[in-house]
């Protein structure tokens, strides 16, 4: 069955759409809204970090609940806590009455609910396509990606040039319909029965999966050391253009660069990941990104980073589609939920810093400096991953099933 014929998917797709649509929202907003409060990149990038790691940390147990209980409630409680988190802060940020210890508070408690319920909505994708579905249904998330990061940044800078609470107001359009979309599904969302532990036993089994997994031996590091540099990379970006007086529209058409070729790259990832060996793709996308940013080490100029950030993204569709198709399309369904939440703890827990490490690096060692270290960290897991061959060794999406994680 087509995708867009499962009305299922249709109806999980419009929901994980819209609340993609609201994460992304807030997510460009939150460290503007918070330079706006304290006039600090360090401080607007504690936020970022703040956030990302508590959300990685909620997902250890967010994990072993979405394996334990109806995926479909847990999305409900998931656009449920959004509404009521973001609500809050805006109506406090219209009333005036929003400090910057409040909003650390408010922000920090809607990332815990979030990593605690928001891969619920991952998780219920493998009960409603099949495994010889699921990269399509990836390179059709990544291009809905691609769109969504496209309209975040140039809307997101608009409705914050008009009133910097009205993101917040916005997303939350998102959450409710995300939350609505559930009740469109029919499928049954609980996940399949399986010997149930403490919540620490749970977790312990899924950690003792994935290590009993050689080629997950290799390739974690590497994600967590990529996340890591190119989260700190596009952080200091935008923090470095804060600082030097660009309003949050220029910067949202940052954004929308980089968005523009995730999208581009998302129409030609289908055709690309069945093409190329998905262990090659790995290191012809990091070769590509690497090599795209060397200019902007040299020049922090606005131009010069848009051009290379839209450049180095052109293959990034392609590379989630498919690592996330390999990865998750071999996991068996009753453990999607503990073995996400343990690769995001993973990859997310280092990932986390990099917004706290972009921000005190650009005050104490200046913008060249910030970036030529990320980029070196990206070029060294670049490198690393052509060398591995447990990487190299995975082909493409016909031969998955031959070549175990």
């Amino acid at each position: 069955m087509g995708l867009l014929r499962n009305r299922d998917y249709r109806w999980w797709f419009a929901g994980d759409t819209a609340g993609a649509s609201a994460v992304a929202l807030r997510a460009f907003v939150v460290p503007l809204f918070a330079f706006g409060l304290t006039g600090s990149t360090v401080l607007a990038g504690v936020v970022g970090t703040l956030t990302q790691a508590l959300g990685t940390l909620a997902a250890i147990p967010g994990g072993v609940v979405i394996d334990r209980h109806d995926r479909r409630r847990l999305m409900r409680l998931y656009a449920a806590s959004g509404l009521v988190i973001w609500g809050t802060i805006t109506i406090l940020a219209a009333t005036r009455h929003l400090t910057y210890p409040v909003f650390v508070l408010l922000a920090g408690l809607g990332a815990l609910l979030a990593g605690f319920f928001g891969l619920a909505t991952d998780a219920a994708l493998r009960s409603l396509v099949s495994t010889t579905e699921y990269p399509r249904a990836a390179a059709a998330n990544q291009g809905r990606d691609a769109a969504v990061s496209l309209a975040s940044g140039p809307v997101g800078g608009f409705l914050y040039g008009l009133v910097s609470w009205l993101p917040f107001a916005t997303a939350l359009v998102g959450y409710a319909i995300a939350g609505l979309a559930t009740f469109g599904i029919r499928a049954d969302l609980r996940p399949p029965a399986y010997d149930q532990r403490s919540i620490v036993g749970d977790i312990a089994s899924a950690g003792r999966w994935i290590w009993g997994k050689p080629r997950l031996r290799h390739l974690l590091p590497m994600i967590m050391v990529v996340n890591f540099a190119v989260g700190g990379i596009f952080v200091g970006f935008q923090l470095w253009l804060l600082s030097q007086g660009f309003t949050p529209l220029q910067i949202g058409w940052l954004s929308a660069a980089e968005a523009s070729a995730l999208l581009l790259g998302s129409l030609i990832a289908g055709a690309v990941v069945q093409r190329i060996p998905t262990g090659a793709l790995v290191a012809v996308t990091l070769g590509l990104l690497s090599l795209a940013l060397v200019p902007t080490v040299a020049s922090g100029r606005y131009g010069v980073i848009l051009t290379s950030a839209a450049v180095g993204s052109l293959l990034i569709p392609s590379l989630n589609t498919g690592l996330l198709g390999y990865l998750f399309g071999l996991v068996p369904p009753e453990l999607q939920g503990r073995v996400q939440s343990v690769i995001t703890v993973a990859v997310g827990g280092l990932a986390a810093l990099a917004p706290l490490t972009a921000g005190w690096a650009l005050q104490a060692l200046g913008y060249r400096t910030t970036i030529s270290t990320f980029l070196a960290l990206l070029m060294a897991a670049t490198l690393a991953a052509a060398a591995s061959r447990p990487i190299r060794e995975i082909p493409r999406p016909d031969a998955w099933d031959t070549c175990p994680l």
